[in-house]
């Protein structure tokens, strides 16, 4: 080959063919063929010997047995523990694709500190409550699942399909929940504005209502805390929304998760609770309050000036006001799923609330 390479470059020197010539003879570039006209120039045939080295070092059969014995002996060890303790010179994933190859990759040994999972000792000692990230079905779009479950059973006590993640949307699953299942102790949820003030003094509605209820509220940093739901929605998405993916409206997607909930609660027997459903061991709350009272106290006050054409816009839904408040600001309640607002002290005006905002 160094000969072929002299003989070319020497041809080229001599002008008796071309760059592109050498390069098709020599199976190179026509910048390399440059490259060695000068260097044998300059040092004769010595610059045509290449000094390049690869840095591809195969793993020998003999390295892969030590590969797997080292992780057999230590599950705990990884491919880059393993490629340093044979002192290969390799890249770690190429230890860890040997590992891979021999069903070993997923080996491992026992925690030397166990994780302690937490579980509300009876019922209704805590809630967890919860947004699911955005889903997109093939026909009616984006949609929010909204939640809220038993820690102790994970019984879910209220949980509805919504198009946006507004904050009446939010009280209208907790309304249900506490309506419907008595009063918690505590609730669980993250940090999210519709359940914590953002701003570095005052309460969110939903905290004063909490707090009004005597219900304390548990923050979670992560969504490893609320692990219980995170695995519902998990759970959710795999049993559920794949079969329901192509549904036609969301009245229908409701009317379908109703009835996989009454599946989920009363029917499905999970493993943990050892051959009983949701619902044997879910109990309902002793702590109730009456429902008018929490109706009472779930009270949103949203402010909105009326339109030359006599509507208001409220959570993207608009209502029709009574004549005689073009121009003006008026303050609307929003109670359970009513919607309201007062003049003088009197209620002038009232209607359902949409809530499929």
């Amino acid at each position: 080959m160094l000969e072929l390479k002299e003989k070319t470059i020497k041809d080229l020197l001599s002008n008796k063919i071309k760059v592109f010539q050498v390069a098709e003879i020599l199976c190179i570039s026509t910048r390399t063929v440059k490259r060695y006209k000068k260097s044998y120039l300059a040092k004769g045939l010595s610059g045509l010997i290449d000094k390049r080295s690869s840095n591809y070092t195969k793993v020998t059969r003999r390295d892969e047995v030590d590969i797997c014995r080292l992780k057999k002996e230590g599950p705990w060890r990884s491919a880059r523990f393993i490629r340093d303790k044979l002192n290969l010179k390799v890249h770690e994933n190429t230890v860890w694709n040997k590992l891979v190859k021999n069903g070993l990759n997923h080996l491992n040994s026992r925690r030397l500190k166990p994780i302690k999972r937490f579980r509300a000792k009876y019922p209704n000692q805590m809630w967890q409550t919860d947004i699911m990230g955005r889903i997109e079905f093939s026909k009616i779009g984006i949609c929010y699942l909204m939640a809220t479950l038993d820690d102790h059973s994970r019984f879910v006590l209220s949980a509805k399909w919504f198009k946006t993640q507004r904050k009446i949307n939010v009280f209208n699953i907790w309304y249900n929940s506490l309506a419907g299942w008595g009063l918690p102790n505590s609730m669980l949820q993250d940090k999210g504005s519709q359940y914590k003030s953002v701003a570095r003094y005052g309460q969110s509605d939903y905290q004063f209502y909490a707090n009004s209820l005597n219900i304390k509220l548990i923050y979670a940093n992560k969504a490893q805390t609320k692990g219980k739901i995170e695995r519902y929605w998990r759970f959710v998405q795999r049993d559920f929304v794949r079969e329901n993916i192509d549904v036609g409206t969301i009245e229908e997607l409701d009317r379908r998760f109703n009835n996989w909930v009454y599946w989920y609660n009363y029917k499905h027997k999970p493993e943990f609770l050892n051959g009983q459903t949701r619902a044997e061991v879910y109990v309902p709350s002793e702590r109730r309050a009456e429902k008018t009272d929490i109706r009472q106290m779930l009270i949103i006050e949203e402010s909105r000036r009326v339109r030359t054409d006599s509507t208001i816009s409220l959570y993207g839904q608009i209502y029709k006001i009574p004549r005689g408040y073009i121009g003006c600001k008026i303050w609307v309640k929003v109670r359970g799923n009513k919607l309201s607002f007062e003049s003088m002290g009197k209620e002038v005006w009232k209607t359902r609330l949409k809530f499929r905002s």
